[in-house]
């Protein structure tokens, strides 16, 4: 539908469907951002600020559903814990960057730590009402980009 070659901080835009598409029962629509860091010695992690990745798609649906506010996916706490050879339970988001920032990255570390990312199991969180419910997503269903056609 559209593909955003360039990202500025500082001009945040909308890309607008010339016309609205309508999704029926059973249809699906996709997402992707791809990230190019190749060009840097440091580890790039996402959140907020200008020096991070950012990563945020808002879809406008009408119509409304049943109160639906807020859904994220993030890699599981456990998925962490596997990977970084960790025991406890527990996850201190402040340690865990510190430990990533430590890691002296090669190219073959740098081809396993994609494959992590690439199966690692997912938290996703919905929120509906005054509800949050979370639930494990074992693996990431794998993405099919559409065949590209002319109009």
């Amino acid at each position: 539908m559209f593909n955003g070659e360039m990202y500025d901080f500082n001009y945040q835009f909308d890309h607008r469907l010339p016309e609205p598409i309508k999704l029926y029962p059973g249809d699906e629509f996709a997402t992707q951002c791809v990230y190019n860091t190749m060009n840097k010695n440091t580890v790039t992690l996402g959140g907020q600020r200008t020096t991070n990745e950012m990563f945020f798609h808002q879809l406008t649906y009408y119509s409304l559903q049943n109160n639906l506010y807020a859904c994220f996916t993030l890699n599981h706490p456990d998925a962490w814990h596997t990977i970084s050879n960790r025991v406890s339970t527990t996850s201190n988001h402040t340690e865990l960057v510190d430990w990533i920032n430590t890691i002296e990255w090669t190219p073959t570390l740098a081809a396993q730590w994609q494959e992590f990312y690439n199966h690692a199991s997912r938290l996703v969180t919905y929120s509906i009402g005054n509800n949050s419910i979370s639930e494990t997503l074992d693996v990431l269903p794998k993405y099919k980009g559409l065949q590209k056609k002319s109009c």
